[in-house]
């Protein structure tokens, strides 16, 4: 039997046990689920805003080299 013949018989199934499984644990972390939320925004604006120093800090730096050694063929 091929993959989507029995996904067609058995997939009403496996997705009304998942669901059926699941679902009481999602309500159970409702909670903390809106802490671990805020926590990874605060987590990805400080990384944002390391990564945009660097970024800024590796530009300068380039550039900078590339001035002096310009300036030094001269």
């Amino acid at each position: 039997m091929s993959f989507f013949k029995q996904a067609k018989k058995y997939g009403v199934i496996v997705v009304a046990g998942s669901v059926a499984l699941s679902s009481p644990a999602a309500f159970a972390v409702d909670a903390t689920l809106t802490d671990t939320i805020k926590a990874a925004l605060t987590s990805g604006q400080t990384n944002y805003a390391l990564v945009t120093a660097g970024v800024i800090t590796m530009a300068a730096l380039g550039f900078g080299v590339a001035m002096i050694v310009g300036w030094l063929r001269k």
